[in-house]
């Protein structure tokens, strides 16, 4: 059990240690959605499972209301937005298998995923 722990922790950090490159249209949704309001964070790596989402995004906390009717803010879920270039597509136009897998695991961790 041991050696596979430490065997998972190698793994993990052989794939986060993987160089991320930002295409021009990722670049420009991440300007576009900044432009909204949204609370962006580009190249967002996840803990978990090193994942690297291209841009996380959620809405600005927003005020709510706690037990004794103070105003607290309240965050809202952050959203995994995947920039998805023609070499994440089959010849007939459908998501290849890696980024099938992706999205699943995302979404499997909580994250809403947003395809562009």
């Amino acid at each position: 059990a041991r050696v596979k722990q430490e065997l998972g922790k190698e793994c993990l950090q052989a794939f986060c240690g993987q160089a991320t490159h930002e295409s021009e249209l990722q670049l420009e949704v991440a300007v576009a959605l900044r432009r909204t309001g949204l609370e962006i964070k580009e190249e967002h790596r996840d803990a978990k499972s090193g994942y690297s989402i291209d841009v996380l995004v959620r809405r600005r906390p927003a005020a709510g209301r706690d037990g004794g009717g103070n105003s607290l803010p309240v965050p809202s879920p952050w959203w995994a937005v995947e920039v998805d270039g023609p070499f994440h597509f089959l010849l007939d136009g459908t998501p290849d298998g890696s980024t099938l897998l992706k999205r699943k695991q995302l979404g499997q961790l909580g994250y809403t995923v947003v395809p562009v």
